[in-house]
């Protein structure tokens, strides 16, 4: 059998290591999923939608920092991803998709050839930063490789490869391919010895760390940075895990919580790295200008001074950045003791006062989730009531890539992209939802089912779509279409062949947990939240309300 363009691509995923990708099969896809079985490197996990299944690669890909494809079909199964990569455009996660075409003869013919998709490219580059659409065999290997490239230089973001189905079907020769070598990048060293004089000339430092951080695998860096200028480290939500969260120079993600951000405002020194400081909801914290002076490292030189003036910018990968700063830091002052006491004292109180709105319930559901799942177990979350209140902030997190979310905001992705991570590390996985944003992906519990997927889905279930059910309430006096009725989760669950209970209390909770922790592949946990003391909400600064779901 002579060689094809569809063994070029399962060939070129091996090569980069590629050990699963996800994918619905189509007759646009086929040769595509036969040589990748063919060769036997890689495996196919079987999604039950497209959008779902580049979630999925999201999660992979952000629980290994390695490569997530979801493989399409042109047309209907190409538009369904486009979801699912705007959510890792949004979280700078390396996520390819792989799509067919109709053969080139009938490209942009207009002759209604089956899921002709010609404006397919463009669709692909609103959410991409690069898509190739070779037209020769012999453009295919360049295209593949071009994809690749922009994936894997500065900073991450998801790129397409659409094939026609003849190209697929066509021979070709093999090639070589591997990702971009970094080894050798240097960062500039006027900008780099500006941000030591910074520091040097500092003694209220806070370091804001970033999923930049984490996706440059600069954690030891970071670590080293942190404890020789003794400096308290804030995260955002997708640096959490740079430093472990019972570290003593951890602060955690309360950067923008006013009680933290009152503490910290006496710092001459903010150390921003791999951060885009995100503006929230409403444009809430675009006016929360970090304290003192701003230096700030990333390796997308549009995102310095973006949201706030940088007085040292560096434009460099952390890594590379913080190894050459810490290279150059010889006797430097630690910082000042009394202002990082200020800091301590605020964590304490930050945490308890987010503890104390909670609740009597729900702080005994989170410490029973971290004293049951191990240090190194991935904990992902939707967009949900449980997430803003503690899953995001509250829930300690102890290593890089165990802590996953949708960076955009959407609800729904959660539990797709538990399903990636799960997959990727093979470790067992929880997956924090709301009823409402479960929905949009639910029937990938047969996904689950079928790989056998190590992951607990604990399904927060108050009837509706809870986040928006409050803001409603709060803005309008009312609410409108956010309650959705209560779905019997564990017969669904039951009904494609996943092991799930309902239940009411704590104590059931914690029995239900253990039995999931020790069941060999997925397990759903419906709470019902109806039976649960309320706890009060507070997405918005200055905004609250409680919520009794029994009402």
């Amino acid at each position: 059998m002579s060689y094809t363009g569809a063994d070029l691509i399962a060939d070129a995923l091996a090569q980069l290591g590629v050990e699963h990708v996800f994918g619905i099969v189509s007759i646009h896809n086929m040769p595509m999923l036969d040589a990748i079985n063919r060769l036997g490197k890689t495996k196919i996990i079987n999604v039950r939608h497209e959008q779902a299944g580049t979630h999925a690669a999201d999660g992979y890909a952000r629980a290994t920092g390695k490569l997530g494809v979801m493989i399409a079909s042109t047309g209907p199964g190409t538009s369904n991803t486009v979801t699912g990569l705007y959510e890792a455009q949004y979280g700078s996660s390396r996520v390819m998709v792989i799509t067919g075409q109709a053969e080139t003869a009938f490209y942009g013919k207009g002759l209604s050839y089956v899921h002709e998709a010609e404006n397919q490219v463009p669709m692909l580059a609103t959410v991409c930063r690069r898509v190739e659409s070779p037209r020769h065999i012999n453009q295919l290997g360049r295209a593949f490789d071009a994809v690749i490239n922009d994936i894997f230089t500065g900073r991450g973001a998801p790129g397409a490869l659409e094939i026609p189905i003849d190209l697929q079907y066509a021979e070709a020769d093999p090639i070589e391919i591997s990702l971009p070598n970094t080894a050798d990048d240097q960062a500039n060293a006027k900008q780099i010895e500006a941000a030591v004089d910074k520091i040097n000339s500092s003694s209220r430092r806070v370091i804001v760390a970033g999923g930049g951080v984490i996706a440059a695998g600069a954690v030891d860096e970071l670590q080293a940075l942190a404890q020789k200028l003794d400096c308290p480290v804030l995260t955002t939500v997708d640096g959490r895990g740079v430093l472990p969260e019972d570290h003593e120079l951890c602060v955690g993600n309360y950067y923008n919580s006013a009680g933290m951000y009152h503490a910290i405002g006496g710092a001459d020194l903010t150390i921003a790295i791999g951060t885009k400081f995100a503006v929230g909801v409403d444009g809430q914290f675009q006016k929360q200008t970090p304290p003192g002076d701003l230096l700030q490292i990333d390796i997308d030189g549009n995102m310095i001074g973006r949201t706030h003036t940088a007085h040292v910018g560096v434009l460099a990968d952390a890594k590379v950045a913080l190894s050459a700063i810490n290279a150059s830091l010889t006797d430097t002052t630690p910082n000042d003791g009394q202002f990082n006491q200020v800091v301590w004292e605020a964590r304490e109180g930050v945490h308890k006062a987010m503890r104390d709105r909670l609740g009597s319930d729900w702080p005994r559901v989170m410490d029973a989730i971290r004293a049951k799942l191990p240090r190194d177990g991935v904990f992902v979350r939707d967009q949900t009531i449980s997430a803003y209140n503690w899953a995001n902030q509250q829930f300690p997190i102890y290593a890089p890539r165990t802590s996953i979310n949708p960076t955009s905001g959407a609800i729904g992705p959660g539990f797709p992209m538990s399903i990636g991570a799960a997959i990727a590390t093979n470790r067992k996985t929880v997956v924090i939802h709301g009823d409402g944003g479960f929905m949009y992906h639910a029937t990938e519990l047969a996904t689950a089912a079928q790989y056998n997927v190590p992951l607990i889905v604990c399904v927060f279930n108050d009837s509706g779509y809870g986040v928006l059910r409050w803001l409603q309430q709060h803005r309008f006096g009312r609410i409108n279409e956010t309650d959705l009725g209560k779905v019997a989760f564990t017969g669904m669950a039951h009904s494609m062949g996943v092991p799930a209970e309902r239940v009411k209390s704590v104590a059931e909770f914690e029995a239900a947990f253990d039995t999931a922790m020790a069941t060999d592949g997925p397990y759903l946990i419906d709470v019902d939240m109806e039976y649960f003391a309320a706890m009060e909400i507070s997405i918005m600064p200055k905004q609250k309300v409680e919520v009794d779901l029994k009402a």
